[in-house]
């Protein structure tokens, strides 16, 4: 966590036409089924989402990327986060149902 704070900072600081010190981000996490999901299964996959969007966003923020790169990153991250909360949505409503029983 330190060190993806101190490379945002450095990022900021080096300016945008300098180059990114965050790798660009790679293969999105595996969003599990939220019908079945355990919720062990569930929280790994929000921590393993929230260091990817994290790692994205940085690397957005760094302004080495084209406008269709640009807007290609941001359109992979909105349908990973709609993803992720459609099936924590499913995972909520089904543990709900599972509690009233």
């Amino acid at each position: 966590m330190r060190v993806l704070i101190a490379a945002m900072l450095l990022c900021g600081a080096l300016g945008a036409n300098a180059g990114c010190p965050v790798p660009k981000p790679g293969k999105q996490p595996v969003v599990p089924d939220g019908a079945v999901a355990t919720e062990n299964e569930m929280y790994r996959a929000q921590l393993a989402a929230e260091s990817y969007l994290l790692q994205a966003q940085t690397y957005l923020d760094c302004g080495v990327m084209n406008r269709r790169q640009h807007n290609l990153l941001l359109t992979r991250m909105e349908m990973f986060s709609d993803a992720l909360r459609e099936a924590q949505v499913e995972f909520q409503v089904r543990d709900n149902i599972l509690a009233g029983n």
